[in-house]
């Protein structure tokens, strides 16, 4: 696999998480202060088989969290929330947290750190090992998409007016400079 630039995708994160924070934002504004009940939202799902809403916001933070934790040889500290339990409020908080955790890593974070490799536990005694640009590339950065997509699905169902511009806002700022030289 290409070397990941970690400064780049440290990036990737907080603007995504950006973008998502946005879409909540929308959420509070068009579904929650409606008739809409938080209750319903909060254990949304887009299968039975899937975890509920308050889960994708938490995993999608989880991604980020897990790379800053390696990057400073940390263990991920058990979530400030319980997914169960969170409110709507609860896990914006969560989210801008995770933003600002992102802000001050990027200060300090060095490429080097990602020439290293990561044990990959999973349940039933499952392990294995990656390098840490495969760590970001294969392990991290599809987990974060996944439950990123998740959370939009699951609003998208319970009739949030969103779109693929909500989802793709990242790009607003490349947008706007292009349509300023024109």
């Amino acid at each position: 696999m290409p070397k990941q630039d970690l400064q780049a995708n440290l990036n990737v994160f907080e603007t995504r998480l950006a973008s998502l924070e946005r879409i909540l934002d929308k959420a509070k504004t068009e579904l929650l202060s409606s008739t809409y009940l938080e209750a319903d939202l909060l254990s949304a799902r887009l299968a039975a088989d899937m975890l509920p809403f308050p889960y994708q916001i938490i995993f999608t933070c989880n991604q980020p969290n897990q790379l800053m934790a390696w990057l400073k040889d940390e263990s991920l500290p058990d979530p400030e929330i319980d997914p169960a339990a969170a409110s709507f409020e609860e896990l914006v908080n969560h989210l801008q947290k995770t933003r600002q955790d992102l802000t001050e890593t990027r200060k300090t974070a060095e490429q080097t750190l990602l020439d290293r490799d990561k044990l990959i536990q999973l349940p039933n005694d499952l392990s294995f090992t990656l390098s840490g640009h495969d760590y970001v590339s294969e392990w991290l950065m599809p987990n974060f998409y996944f439950h990123f997509v998740t959370t939009y699905d699951i609003l998208r169902a319970e009739g949030l007016g969103i779109g693929k511009a909500d989802y793709m806002q990242h790009l607003m700022p490349v947008i706007v400079a292009q349509q300023a030289r024109t």
